[in-house]
């Protein structure tokens, strides 16, 4: 604290830009020389600009709820799975853990809901796991703003439209990339017994939806998604539902049609696809005597087969007579990380999409 300059002792001045010439008294008392001004070098060397901090802690305070909710859900599936595995662990040899995966229950008959449950939860609930971020996290973040009208409070308060949603966008994207990235995490860890052992049953491309590339990103894609669906219906349940929709509408046509055309698929006869230890099948189709390529049961009908309504070793030794060879059209094991990059950077640049699109509605409505 101290007095400054020409003004007299019932008056201050406190410096002010340069385009303003000369100083300016202010009513009487001494200035403070410790306020960190606009602009001045302490706060340059801030880590985080002086908004982020008042948007973030307003993020976290409107949406910690909805994120703590999500966070049990992820992070408790990732314990029972972490808990699981470690009893079975503890309980058997990994050669006997092993054996879990590729017998019958009665093989490992103390395991065998752990791992039923699981064969369910891959069929059901975990490939459209990161929908539940998407809708109830991002179709609401931005939604219940526009629907509520606070939106305008928050742009009154020296806070921009961009930096009020890049600092929501930023906080829960992150948060949701990294409860992603923790239960696929756990969950590689706890399947890994199935894809190794003398004699296995399972591949990694079985869990693909679960990997530890795949899984985090289409979680940031469902929020990014969300958040867009929000903005555009500026309704809360109706943007929940378009979220929902829309990533379903995404994610089934990726998985059923477009996974398997990553790369370009190899041809072998399948007693050679079966002697092999991983891999991912696409197709299986038969050739005849001359090289012609027919369907399963197409094969039949050519071999004079029918009568049946099921397909075993009896009709696999008449299409053998017949001339037919089984082929199968698949991915080897080792591409499986390769995928993995191509379906997370395709989740990544839709999520980007998603969240420039976004920042165009929020821009365009504030101007």
């Amino acid at each position: 604290m101290r007095w400054n300059g020409p003004c007299s002792p019932s008056s201050s001045f406190s410096l002010v830009p340069a385009r303003v010439a000369g100083p300016i008294c202010h009513a009487a008392g001494p200035v403070d020389d410790t306020a960190v001004l606009p602009g001045s070098s302490r706060q340059r060397h801030s880590l985080f600009p002086e908004w982020s901090h008042r948007v973030f802690w307003m993020t976290w305070r409107q949406h910690r709820l909805t994120l703590a909710s999500l966070a049990v859900v992820f992070l408790g599936l990732a314990g029972g799975y972490l808990l699981s595995g470690a009893a079975m662990r503890g309980s058997l040899s990994l050669e006997a853990v092993q054996k879990c995966f590729v017998g019958t229950p009665l093989t490992c008959p103390e395991w065998a809901g752990v791992i039923s449950t699981d064969r369910n939860l891959r069929q059901t609930l975990l490939p459209v796991l990161p929908a539940l971020v998407g809708v109830f996290l991002g179709a609401p973040l931005v939604s219940r703003e526009l629907e509520q009208r606070t939106f305008r409070y928050a742009w009154t308060q020296a806070i921009t439209p961009r930096h009020w949603l890049t600092s929501k966008v930023l906080l829960l994207g992150s948060a949701v990339t990294l409860l992603g990235a923790v239960f696929a995490a756990v969950y590689r860890w706890w399947f890994t017994p199935a894809t190794t052992g003398a004699v296995t049953l399972y591949d990694w491309f079985d869990v693909f939806d679960q990997g530890v590339l795949s899984f985090p990103s289409a979680c940031l894609f469902a929020f990014a998604l969300g958040v867009l669906a929000g903005t555009l219906t500026r309704r809360v349940v109706l943007g929940m539902g378009s979220a929902l929709v829309g990533f379903l509408a995404v994610f089934l046509p990726l998985a059923i049609w477009v996974r398997p055309n990553y790369l370009p698929t190899l041809r072998v006869d399948a007693d050679s696809y079966y002697s092999q230890s991983g891999g991912w099948a696409t197709d299986f189709v038969y050739l005849d005597r001359d090289g012609n390529e027919f369907g399963m049961w197409e094969a039949l009908s050519r071999a004079g087969v029918t009568s049946t309504t099921s397909f075993g070793s009896e009709q696999e030794e008449l299409l053998a007579r017949a001339g037919f060879r089984e082929m199968v059209d698949y991915h080897p094991g080792d591409r499986f990380w390769v995928f993995q990059l191509i379906e997370a950077g395709i989740f990544v640049a839709l999520a980007a999409g998603c969240v420039a699109l976004t920042f165009w509605l929020v821009r365009r409505r504030s101007v």
